[in-house]
């Protein structure tokens, strides 16, 4: 062909040797597609995986700020001897369920009772009595194998070896029916070792220790408690008492706080025995008052007291006169018949704060202290010669915290419930 300007020659397409593939294969060669998985999750998983996260999520964040629940230990505490073992029956108020876990475990308001061992401050068992706001409990006495405990609910008996419940208030056999509601309605009688009990219509009853049935009261008994007993009232709740003046062990020798010198803040120790007057080591205290035992959950004894006498008192020197009203209805300094007394005192003038301080009789000395966030709650001695003192912790006005004083004069802080 000639050439022909403005046109090429006519050329064959270049053979294509690229083979095109289909996942269908071709009609003398079938196939079938392999399936495919799908990645991910899917629309589920869209869904699913956001949902998980946001609530762990707020599940963390619930469990990372969730406040601590509010811990108050009621006055009612008590002691008991189980098993070689010395402890410290304490019952307290839950307020509060605290993270998710502790949600699952306790009720938003609930009273417990704690057994803490004296000697380590290490817990027992620690068991819950009622899911009732506001409703207050007393160790009245324990046995070897029993504590029995004055309730807003009755009397009820626990097992010292775990805390269980042996006979729920209402139940105890010889009170059935008659038995009073009042926490005021029961008592111990050291010189019987032995519960008193007051029933609705008055009539008294007793319970010997490590025993589960009541049975009427002799006549001296009954006349004993007349007047002691309520059949209406609750619990008693017994605060913390102070004094600038206490007896010692002896029921003679006395301690006070005497101030430095003339209009001062400050006070020092002076002890009284039979062997004169001398001051109690060299440490000053402001605002001070030396903690008073009570141990007694309820005054089973008769002061004598002449009223027209008193009144006469109060009208001359109505300090000298309340402190003698105080001394005349048996005070007695807690810890010393263990050789110390216990301080309770501001570490600096006119400060919101306190500290409890431990003195050791014989020598002045301080031997243990500590600070806390309020005025100390009820002090009370238990048989071994161990001191405890409801306090608060540093910074806050809860009584939270155990303080147990040893016999030899060291303390240990126990927190109560949130071990």
């Amino acid at each position: 062909m000639s050439h022909v300007p403005g046109y090429s020659s006519a050329r064959p397409f270049p053979t294509h040797r690229q083979t095109v593939q289909s996942p269908y294969g071709t009609p003398s060669h079938p196939l079938t597609p392999k399936t495919r998985r799908p990645r991910g999750f899917g629309l589920l998983g869209l869904v699913v995986i956001p949902s998980v996260g946001i609530g762990g999520i707020a599940i963390g964040a619930e469990y990372l700020t969730a406040p601590e629940p509010d811990i108050a230990i009621q006055s009612g505490v008590g002691f008991a001897h189980y098993d070689g073992t010395d402890l410290a029956l304490v019952p307290y108020d839950r307020n509060g369920s605290g993270d998710p876990i502790s949600s699952f475990e306790h009720e938003m308001f609930e009273v417990r009772i704690a057994a803490v061992d004296l000697a380590t401050g290490d817990t027992a068992w620690d068991v819950r009595l009622s899911e009732e706001l506001a409703w207050r409990t007393a160790v009245v006495a324990a046995g070897e194998h029993y504590a029995y405990l004055a309730s807003d609910d009755g009397l009820m008996i626990l097992d010292l070896a775990d805390g269980d419940t042996v006979t729920a208030a209402g139940e105890i056999p010889g009170l059935e029916g008659s038995q009073s509601v009042s926490g005021a309605a029961y008592g111990f009688d050291p010189a019987l070792g032995a519960v008193v009990a007051l029933d609705v219509n008055g009539g008294v009853h007793t319970i010997a220790l490590d025993q589960l049935e009541a049975t009427p009261a002799d006549a001296d008994t009954t006349a004993t408690w007349s007047g002691v007993l309520f059949a209406e009232g609750p619990v008693p709740d017994i605060g913390g008492m102070t004094s600038t003046e206490a007896l010692l062990a002896d029921g003679e020798s006395t301690v006070r706080i005497e101030p430095v010198a003339d209009n001062a803040l400050g006070g020092g120790l002076v002890l009284s025995d039979a062997e004169g007057e001398r001051a109690l080591g060299t440490r000053v205290f402001y605002g001070a008052g030396i903690v008073l035992d009570q141990t007694a959950l309820v005054s089973s004894f008769t002061a004598e007291i002449d009223v027209d006498a008193l009144i006469a008192e109060f009208m001359e020197d109505a300090a000298s006169a309340g402190q003698d009203l105080w001394t005349g209805m048996g005070t007695t300094a807690a810890g010393a018949g263990a050789g110390h007394v216990l301080v309770e005192h501001q570490p600096e003038p006119a400060v919101e704060a306190y500290a409890l301080h431990v003195v050791d009789l014989a020598t002045g000395q301080v031997t243990a202290s500590l600070d806390t966030g309020s005025r100390l709650g009820r002090a009370l001695t238990g048989p071994a010669g161990h001191t405890v003192v409801i306090a608060a912790p540093e910074g806050s006005y809860w009584l939270a915290d155990l303080v147990i004083v040893a016999p030899e004069g060291s303390i240990e802080r126990v927190e109560i419930g949130r071990g």
